[in-house]
This record gives C-alpha cells, structure tokens and sequence, in this order.
C-alpha cells in the first residue's frame, strides 16, 4: 500500500475479515497523488471547480496512467469534454504504446438524464466483463440541471439516489469511482458566491472532495482534510511547478 494510505483510516478499506485489497490510481504527479489520496478503489472522488481549472485533464492523465499498467477505465462522458486526440497527445509524451492505452479506455457518450441514470447496471455489466477498476463521469450533475422537472424534490430524490448507487457500486464492486463537477454563483446572506453545483445534495454522499482553481498558469487542488498543491498543466501532461 502506498505511504500516502497509511495515516487516512477512512480509506483503510476493511472487508468483513480482511483487509479489502486497493488499487490506487496515480496522476504523475506525487504531490497532487498526496491530495488525491491515489483515487482508491472502494471510494467516490469528487473533483470539483469552474472552466479551465484542470478537471478532464487529470482524469485524462489518470486514465492514460492506469491504462499502461493494462487496467481498464470506463470513462463516462456527459459534458462533451473527453478528447481521443488529448489521450494521444498524452501518452506519447511519455513514449507509451498509444494503441494500449486506447484500448483499455472505454467511453460513453451520456447527454441526457435518462441515459445517465441507466449508466449504474451498464457499470455492473462492464465490471464483470473486463478488468475495470476505475470509472470516470465527467460531469456529475449537468443532465440533472437540463433535465426539467416538474418537482424540484423529484430532482433532489434522483440525485441523492444515483449518488448512492455509485456509492455502494464502488465499494461492493471495489472500483475506483472519479466524478468532475462545476461550481455555480450563489446569492448567499446578501453576497454572491461560488458554490459546487448541488453541494447540498451530495456533500455528504462522496467519500473525498477535491477543489481545483486555476491561477494564471498555475492551477491549485485541495481536498476536503486541508492538504493542497500547485501543479502545471502543459502539453505533456501534468507536472511539476
């Protein structure tokens, strides 16, 4: 087990007798690894921020990574954003075999509600058939917001449900689940502010939260225990400062 597992019990993952074994997910990056906790199976991991602040692109990196070590990742894609050409780009810069990492990238297209929601027993199906260990969905709410509803309790009861399907999904399936999500301005106490998109809804459901921000041509993660770091994004990927 890495280092950065040791000192979080809320990821020393216990199944029944033994300890459940987990398969961590790296960015390339140890110091954003340290935030990200390694993306542990068993959990749900939320990445949250505005336009531009890094969310594709570290599951993009992510994705490469855990696909040369030939695992599988099933990336969900609601927001338009997954590029093929990006994952290329990515996996040359460090002189992977592209066509491995291509094919132990799975995606799906989901640009509505329906199909969304339809995705939890496609995952089950997925997971028994291939070597899955990490699933994607970038982004988490958007169908939720489109969607009209006739009550807003009825979107609210959706959402907290399917949450708790990927929930219960990672843990008994014992995959990594990495969700994107954006923030949205919010009148609060007289002052606009920006908040992740349903926070209320789903603080409580997701296992580890990571904030992302860009600064200029710098870009800032911190997860919900306080730690943090500042990481580059280039063409070849993530790195250093």
């Amino acid at each position: 087990m890495n280092d950065y597992f040791t000192n979080i019990s809320g990821f020393e993952l216990l199944d029944k007798e033994k300890q459940r074994k987990i398969t961590s997910h790296e960015t390339g990056l140890e110091e954003l690894d340290l935030v990200t906790y390694g993306f542990p199976t068993g959990t749900i991991t939320d990445l949250f921020g505005p336009n531009s602040s890094g969310k594709s692109q570290i599951l993009f990196q992510t994705a490469v990574n855990t696909s040369i070590k030939n695992n599988k990742v099933l990336f969900i894609d609601s927001s338009g954003n997954f590029r093929p050409e990006r994952i290329v780009q990515l996996s040359k810069a460090k002189n992977h075999d592209t066509k491995l990492v291509l094919d132990n990238i799975y995606t799906y297209r989901c640009n509505s509600l329906d199909k969304q929601l339809e995705t939890v027993p496609m995952i089950k199906e997925f997971i028994d058939k291939n070597r899955i260990t990490c699933v994607m969905i970038d982004d988490l709410t958007r169908n939720f917001t489109e969607h009209k509803f006739e009550l807003k309790n009825e979107m609210h009861n959706i959402l907290r449900g399917y949450i708790r399907e990927l929930s219960d999904l990672a843990w008994n399936r014992n995959v990594a689940i990495i969700t994107t999500n954006t923030i949205r301005a919010r009148i609060d106490d007289s002052n606009m502010k920006e908040r992740e998109t349903y926070d209320f809804l789903i603080n409580r459901l997701i296992h580890l939260k990571v904030s992302l921000k860009r600064m200029d041509n710098l870009w800032l993660a911190r997860n919900n225990d306080g730690k943090q770091c500042i990481f580059n994004i280039s063409k070849e990927g993530i790195g250093k400062v």
